[in-house]
């Protein structure tokens, strides 16, 4: 009997060592995925990068609320009912799409009051409770997190944000022991 936990010991052993590497590991991801495939091609390199929109101005309750919104097709229409974007071929990481086509395609969604579907590309897992209005307010810069999203056509997780990733990054920017006492405590984000 003895002998059989030592044998079940070492599996599991080994699995929570990869799980807690896994978890707690907080390098860049720097994968080659380049996030989920989106029902538009949406360019962030275009709207963020080339027009400067501002993050907050389509993720609008970024600074008020606990989630950073996604766009309603409203938000999209505010703009593209004037701009029906440039007939040109445009290559969109690898893919070559044409602009004004992918244009028509938002204001289908509006003539026909469908919300677009678009793919969650960060999330976390429901025991964690992350506000992006601390830190918003706090005076982080969304590519802290995000990386150069100005850059990308299509938006990708740079870093891989799990536990090792916040605690490094409150260990970093706490003001002082007292808060970064508070920072580690588990029911700051785990509540």
């Amino acid at each position: 009997m003895k002998k059989g936990i030592k044998i079940l010991s070492l599996p599991a052993l080994s699995i929570l060592v990869l799980l807690g590497f896994y978890f707690f590991n907080a390098e860049s991801s720097d994968s080659s995925d380049k996030g989920p495939v989106q029902p538009i091609p949406f360019s962030h390199k275009i709207h963020a990068g080339e027009d400067e929109i501002p993050c907050e101005y389509c993720h609008s309750y970024v600074e008020v609320g606990p989630n950073p919104g996604i766009p309603s097709v409203k938000k999209c229409m505010g703009c593209h009912q004037h701009i029906i974007g440039r007939d040109v071929e445009y290559d969109f990481d690898g893919k070559t799409i044409n602009i004004k086509n992918e244009i028509a395609k938002v204001r289908e969604y509006w003539a026909n009051k469908e919300p677009i579907p678009w793919v969650q590309v960060n999330s976390q897992p429901g025991y964690v409770h992350f506000t992006h209005k601390r830190h918003i307010k706090r005076g982080f810069e969304c590519a802290q997190c995000h990386g150069d999203v100005a850059s990308m056509d299509q938006v990708h997780e740079v870093y891989r944000m799990n536990m090792g990733f916040c605690i490094q990054c409150h260990q970093e920017n706490a003001k002082d022991e007292h808060e970064l006492a508070h920072l580690r405590d588990c029911l700051t984000c785990h509540y």
